[in-house]
């Protein structure tokens, strides 16, 4: 839906507040927690090669029941605090519901 002004996001560097703020730039509504819902994306084959983690961001909106999904990726060696700290923006989806 928004996947021409997404993938100007997609892999830069951003807070989750800094993204939240994006999201509410492009879509026009306003998130329900700048930080969003993070979760740690487990792989099924593992690469202990990467020298990131994964998560995933959940953002929701007040306005819609549609949400969008960051996929975020850490160095992996590194204590990351997601409320501060800048995290590489690899992917957005947005979701209708």
């Amino acid at each position: 839906m928004h996947e021409e002004k997404f993938v100007l996001m997609e892999n830069q560097s951003m807070t989750l507040n800094e993204i939240a703020q994006e999201l509410e730039a492009i879509t026009g509504y306003t998130v329900k927690d700048s930080f969003g819902e993070v979760n740690r994306i487990v792989a099924q084959k593992p690469n202990f090669d990467d020298d990131f983690e994964s998560f995933l961001v959940t953002y929701e909106f007040n306005e819609s029941d549609d949400i969008v999904d960051a996929t975020v990726i850490t160095p992996r060696d590194e204590k990351i605090n997601f409320k501060s700290d800048s995290v590489k923006l690899r992917l957005l989806s947005y979701k209708s519901r």
